[in-house]
């Protein structure tokens, strides 16, 4: 009797140990999956020391009534702080010849001394959007969106009027001192070339170099 009794014991242990000893060797077989996130290499800005700022563009003036033509300009900014920031600009062009120049074949409107076109004035931008661009899978660069609004003076066919600017800037900071800018602006002023007063809009796109100091 007593006999049966420790066999029913031993035989119910086992059948109870059993479940864990799986368990075990079920635990023990499992491999750990560890993730490997590759982190992409990011330029700093670090213009914290560097507030002033020479750039150089090149691009297309679309001077209203003249066509387009090829515009060079050039920029000093002072950065009052990381978002802020006021600009001095001289800017230059050549006008073409009028839509009525090409097709009547008079006497041109304006001389070649009178078709160069002149800005000069100052603005103040804001940085709106700061952030990074991703060049390929590993590298990234930093860029800032801005606006900007400022006023000067246009030289044009002889007269010298008061002008507008209006534009928005995408900048790509390639090192801590070296950033590609790709400028879009509106020059509005008031002309009377055509017999007539009226505002004109005149609108570039430039691409450019812009070195922190």
């Amino acid at each position: 009797m007593v006999n049966r009794i420790t066999s029913g014991v031993l035989v119910s242990a086992l059948l109870l140990l059993s479940p864990l000893a799986v368990a075990q060797q079920g635990s023990d077989s499992t491999t750990r999956i560890e993730p490997q996130i590759a982190q992409s290499d990011v330029i700093p800005a670090r213009l914290d020391t560097e507030n002033f700022v020479v750039a150089l563009r090149g691009g297309i003036l679309a001077i209203e009534d003249f066509g387009s033509s090829g515009l060079a300009a050039m920029q000093l900014s002072y950065h009052i702080n990381e978002d802020l920031y006021i600009s001095a600009e001289y800017a230059m062009a050549k006008a073409g010849l009028t839509s009525y120049e090409r097709l009547s074949g008079a006497a041109p409107l304006l001389t070649d001394s009178e078709r160069e076109w002149l800005y000069y004035g100052a603005e103040l931008g804001y940085v709106l959007l700061p952030g990074q661009v991703y060049l390929g899978r590993h590298y990234a660069v930093n860029t800032g969106w801005s606006l900007f609004a400022g006023a000067g003076n246009v030289d044009f066919a002889g007269d010298k009027v008061f002008a507008f600017k209006l534009g928005s800037q995408f900048r790509v900071y390639m090192t801590d001192w070296l950033a590609v800018d790709l400028v879009v602006t509106d020059y509005v002023f008031e002309t009377t070339i055509l017999a007539e007063s009226k505002t004109t809009h005149n609108l570039n796109v430039a691409l450019g170099l812009a070195v922190y100091f």
